[in-house]
């Protein structure tokens, strides 16, 4: 082709391809400004915006593709958003000149379309010089079913590196151009790997088989410049990686395999003509598991009547006797052996056909993690799904008949193809414009939000909280207010920080603790993990699109905060019952019957004047029903309360069981202890049926409430006494607020029983203090020392607020005041650090 030739059929192939785009997406969608259509389709689309829009907004980080506010705490990365590397780095470069809101996918998806077209142009281009040929079968290819199929997933969307790979290792090859076609490869690997890891996967066999060609067959590298052209695109990738945050090195908790994936979305045997639902003429035809939507791989009426086409051609072939030896076709074996292993590995150890499990096998370990990594293996049917296209092509534009003839046959073909997938190929009507999601009040949110420094979504990380997906709008809400929040879909989770967070999330929340920074948007079965919050009321909290809003009284920002009439009702409504079912009762002493009630208790914790306690509980005896009510006492020596539990729904008891009457078996008690006195108190459940009570002891019989006694600061500190004190300080434990220090201590030879202890805190900057403790019997260290005194009262806890002390390290001493009130002093070997 001559030059103008040549930019006149470049033109309309573009113009084409744009048609034929326009008529599957809309051309509206590479408007920058238009994000409508990408956040209405939530979950895909919205997702890759989501990951997007706040990598823009943020600040640069290192390594350069990590999100901090989208998936909060711990984050993730532009590439697990499947947002494009390549663009989203591109084009943060130059955020500064772009909107606030902006999008790329659009354009991204045509240049897809184009650059396939484009390979597919430079491959056939050599079997022809007719641009009315070359136009349709670069439609046929640019077009294909498994290309418009990953429309909703864009990085995946760039089967034109595999177009181009299948180009640069068929390009013949001479000592003028080996190494810029070597060159061009190593950038298509670099390029893949900026946009998907899974078309990076595929590409790297291309570029482990292009110098093993260049060297082996046709002799033009040395062998030294071909594991050269293996290493840098491998280095060069790991580099890219490493920068963006892909991949990161020494860090345990960040794996990218998950465990038993691998078969999951294998490939069907069916796939290459298993419309699934698809095609104007075949029906869908059935699958092994639901997952093997990955493995989509329909070839298309048109190019099944191709395929024909190119069988006939190369039996003509064959029988003219016109072929060419096999040695003429052997630098075609590493392709066909490339082409073999990512089929089999698409198809997976686990092979089946429609809905049939053929068989399964073992696989070494190495291939389960890779396949564990890139656990949708049936996508690795692409490199012979393309493969397949052009060769039928090729045999098609080789055959010896005229070129009109071929036009006539090729333009059917491809009208039959696109008439096959005209569900793929007829325009969704996507909203234009900017987005405003419609199930939430977006103005109230954008109003509220705007108070906090940060959005928990509770519970953490979970996208479903109200309706399905609704985490898209909600990060849309954070997005507008640069806000961080706890939720955002992510193709990996970044180690373990998210979960670290969660525990301690929880944590707080159920000792009463709360940030006045936080906005708290909680999904209404949940607002009960907040009881202690609302029923100490450090708290307020609303109700708006079916969420309960939470959030702290020293928020003095939203100190002017209106609530609706129907909101206010709500609230104060539940306050009420709350108040109800968390009053203790004062009781008689129960009788316990043993062995009559069936129980676990999963948790039992006692901090901040809070105790939480959670389990099972039934009769034993099989007469358990489903309006059974459970109680846990709390018995004193001279006082017994009785305290309500929520219904916990347990459908694991009733599989476990086998009675279905067990699903009202869990239970839940947040026991506020602020007004009971510090002693101990033993633990008993009680179960109300029709029939009446019946109370058991727990397996932990006892509770003791440590309430913090306040710290006093001393002017001067005890001497050290001359009498023998025994000690053992057994625990120092640190929370977020409060030092607990237990153990026992006594006078040698005297007993303990009217003595009391203070722990005594000093260090060596002139700060000292006295901390009141808590008596514990400790008969075990009377029957230890084997003596005539009885030391059962050596035990003791301490609890202090660390806000009462300066921080620092202190050596931790034992004060014992006997009844007439002699005053004994021993300093230990234990330390402690106060650190806020």
């Amino acid at each position: 082709m001559d030059k103008i030739y040549k930019y006149k059929f470049q033109l309309v192939s573009f113009l084409f391809i744009v048609i034929a785009f326009h008529l599957c997406y809309g051309i509206s969608i590479v408007v920058p400004t238009n994000i409508n259509w990408l956040m209405s389709a939530y979950h895909d689309w919205g997702a890759h915006y989501l990951g997007w829009a706040n990598f823009q907004h943020e600040s640069w980080h290192f390594p350069i593709g990590h999100i901090e506010n989208y998936s909060f705490p711990a984050g993730t990365n532009i590439g697990f958003t499947d947002s494009i590397p390549l663009f989203a780095i591109f084009f943060k470069i130059f955020s500064f000149l772009l909107p606030d809101t902006f999008q790329y996918f659009g354009i991204w998806l045509l240049l897809c379309h184009v650059l396939a077209g484009y390979f597919t142009y430079r491959i056939l281009v050599r079997y022809t010089s007719n641009y009315l040929l070359l136009i349709l079968s670069i439609l046929l290819v640019s077009y294909s079913p498994v290309l418009i199929y990953r429309m909703l997933h864009p990085a995946l969307c760039a089967h034109w590196v595999l177009i181009a790979s299948i180009y640069y290792y068929t390009k013949k090859a001479n000592t003028k151009n080996v190494h810029s076609i070597n060159r061009s490869q190593i950038a298509v690997l670099v390029l893949s790997a900026l946009i998907n890891p899974y078309l990076f996967l595929m590409v790297i066999g291309f570029n482990l088989i292009l110098p093993f060609k260049h060297y082996f067959f046709d002799h033009l590298i040395s062998l030294k410049r071909g594991v050269i052209y293996v290493l840098i695109p491998i280095i060069s990738t790991l580099f890219c990686w490493y920068i963006i945050g892909m991949i990161s090195f020494g860090v345990r908790d960040n794996s990218m395999e998950v465990e038993n994936a691998y078969g999951l979305y294998g490939l069907n045997l069916n796939a290459l003509y298993n419309s699934s639902g698809f095609s104007s003429f075949f029906s869908q035809l059935p699958s092994y598991t639901v997952q093997q939507y990955e493995g989509f791989a329909y070839m298309g009426l048109g190019v099944f009547i191709l395929i024909v086409i190119s069988l006939i051609y190369i039996a003509i072939q064959f029988v003219s006797q016109k072929r060419k030896g096999t040695r003429d076709f052997v630098w075609l074996l590493p392709l066909a052996l490339l082409i073999g292993f990512l089929t089999l590995f698409a198809i997976s150890n686990k092979v089946s056909i429609n809905d049939q499990l053929l068989f399964e096998f073992s696989l070494p370990g190495f291939i389960l993690k890779i396949g564990n990594i890139f656990r949708a293996s049936g996508r690795f049917i692409w490199v012979l799904y393309y493969s397949i296209y052009l060769f039928a092509l090729i045999c098609f534009l080789k055959f010896k008949v005229s070129d009109s003839l071929k036009m006539v046959v090729l333009l059917l073909i491809v009208s039959l193809q696109f008439y096959d997938i005209k569900l793929f190929m007829t325009a969704k009507e996507y909203p234009y414009g900017d987005y405003h999601p419609k199930p939430i009040d977006e103005k109230k949110w954008l109003s509220i939000s705007s108070n906090f420094e940060r959005i928990v979504t509770y519970p953490p990380f979970e996208n479903n909280l109200v309706y399905a997906l609704d985490y898209q709008d909600l990060c849309y809400v954070a997005l507008k207010n640069d806000l961080p929040i706890t939720c955002g879909y992510v193709a990996r989770n970044s180690g373990n920080g998210n979960e670290e967070f969660k525990r301690q999330i929880q944590l707080e929340v159920n000792n009463g603790i709360i940030s006045p920074t936080d906005l708290f948007i909680i999904a209404p079965d949940y607002l009960k993990d907040f009881n202690a919050l609302i029923y100490k009321k450090k708290v307020s909290f609303g109700f708006l699109d079916g969420y309960y809003y939470l959030y702290s009284k020293e928020n003095n920002q939203m100190g002017q905060h209106e609530f609706d009439p129907v909101e206010k009702n709500k609230t104060d409504s539940i306050k009420d019952v709350l108040a109800y079912t968390n009053k203790l009762k004062l009781i008689e002493k129960p009788n316990i019957e043993k062995g009559q009630i069936q129980f676990n208790i999963e948790k039992n914790t006692i901090n901040n004047d809070i105790l939480a306690i959670e389990g099972w509980a039934f009769f034993k005896d099989g007469k358990s029903k489903l309006n059974d009510s459970i109680f846990i006492v709390l018995e004193s020596s001279n006082k017994t309360y009785l305290a309500k539990t929520l219904i916990k729904e347990r459908p694991d008891l009733i599989q476990h069981f086998e009675n279905d009457n067990l699903k009202n078996a869990g239970f839940k008690a947040t026991i506020f202890t602020e007004d009971l006195e510090n002693t101990e108190y033993n633990l008993l459940i009680g179960i109300k049926s029709d029939e009446g009570w019946i109370f058991e002891s727990l397996n932990q019989p006892t509770v003791t409430l440590d309430k913090e006694f306040p710290p006093q600061k001393l002017s001067e500190l005890p001497y050290e006494s001359q009498k023998e004190i025994l000690y053992n300080v057994e625990e120092t434990k640190e929370e977020l607020e409060n030092i607990y220090i237990s153990g026992w201590a006594f006078l040698a030879n005297q007993t303990s029983l009217n003595s009391t202890i203070e722990v005594i805190l000093e260090n060596d900057m002139g700060s000292s203090y006295a901390i009141k403790t808590l008596s514990k019997q400790r008969p075990d260290v009377t029957s230890y020392f084997k003596t005539k005194y009885n030391y059962d009262n050596a035990g003791f806890t301490a609890k202090v607020k660390k806000a009462g002390i300066k921080n620092g390290f202190y050596k931790i001493g034992i004060l014992i005041t006997n009844d007439s009130n002699a005053k004994d002093y021993k300093l230990t070997d234990k330390t402690v650090e106060i650190k806020i």
